[in-house]
């Protein structure tokens, strides 16, 4: 690389999660999976006739509808087939519900193919229920409190393979190692309940401000994340002098939380990340990480805090 045109990496700028598709894939505007039902949605405070779910197209307003589920056959067991009517019958704007061919799990769709947005999320009582993002929603968890993101490759290891001939004299084989995935140490300055529940797969209540910690009967949710960096020209920078950011995808991940201490002074969150290769509904081998790198429009065209 040459000095005069080179970028220099700075700081975290901003983070932004989500959990995948219930099949592990991640969700795209033409393709977001929820469960496969039953779902039960016979639970305390929940209003059959009225059950809302929560619809964004990238920084818009969200549109929120009521599902009408009084037709199921069950409350507590309603069918694939009786949500997709439910939610196609409330007639959300550019979306379509349907039984995903492949996977038999509830799907929605942008109908806009001609300008579809970058992002929908997907949230709110019915999309949980029905297990969008593993039951915590197609929503990004963003944050820009987070104080590093530091991840070193997971190797398989090359092996020497050897037999010696009578004479003496050696044959090798030495096979190729490969990457694995990766293993990324978070570092959060604030309290983030929310994403200590996307990362443990506990349950964070927001109208209660309770969190509960996971039991060993509740499963891991695998997630997405999008981390942003800064970037600066040679010498020296004032701080506005940016000239770019980079885009860092961490496909599949799954994540625990680390040690905290409660001493006197601040105490920072601590998560440990590890991410593998990720593999496409097309059964594609994609690695588990992406780099892209963005111009301060393209990035401030990503509207982070408003998507």
């Amino acid at each position: 690389m040459i000095r005069s045109s080179a970028k220099y990496s700075f700081g975290l700028s901003f983070a932004r999660f989500m959990a995948l598709n219930g099949d592990l894939t991640l969700p795209g505007v033409f393709r977001m999976l929820g469960g496969i039902g039953p779902f039960d949605f016979s639970g305390a405070g929940i209003t059959i006739g009225a059950v809302p779910i929560t619809i964004k197209f990238d920084n818009g307003t969200p549109e929120v509808l009521s599902l009408n589920l009084s037709g199921a056959s069950s409350p507590a067991a309603v069918t694939v087939a009786e949500l997709v009517e439910a939610i196609n019958t409330a007639t959300p704007t550019d979306i379509l519900a349907s039984t995903d061919t492949d996977t038999g799990r509830v799907k929605l769709e942008c109908t806009d193919t001609e300008t579809p947005p970058t992002y929908i999320q997907v949230y709110n009582t019915a999309a949980l229920i029905a297990g969008f993002g593993h039951g915590y929603g197609l929503k990004f968890i963003k944050s820009d409190t987070i104080k590093s993101i530091g991840d070193a490759p997971t190797q398989k290891d090359e092996e020497t393979f050897t037999t010696t001939d009578a004479s003496g004299i050696d044959v090798e084989v030495i096979s190729d190692g490969y990457r694995k995935g990766f293993e990324a140490s978070v570092v959060d300055t604030a309290e983030d309940w929310e994403l200590l529940a996307l990362i443990e797969g506990g349950v964070y209540d927001e109208t209660a401000k309770t969190y509960e910690v996971p039991t060993s009967q509740d499963s891991k949710v695998y997630f997405m994340c999008e981390a942003f960096y800064k970037q600066y020209a040679e010498g020296s920078n004032k701080e506005a002098d940016l000239v770019g950011y980079v885009k860092k995808l961490y496909r599949t991940c799954k994540g625990s939380p680390g040690d905290k201490s409660h001493e006197r002074g601040f105490a920072d969150g601590n998560y440990t990340i590890k991410g593998t290769s990720y593999k496409d509904e097309d059964d594609v081998m994609w690695g588990d990480t992406q780099l892209t790198s963005l111009t301060v429009e393209e990035y401030e065209a990503l509207d982070l805090y408003n998507v």
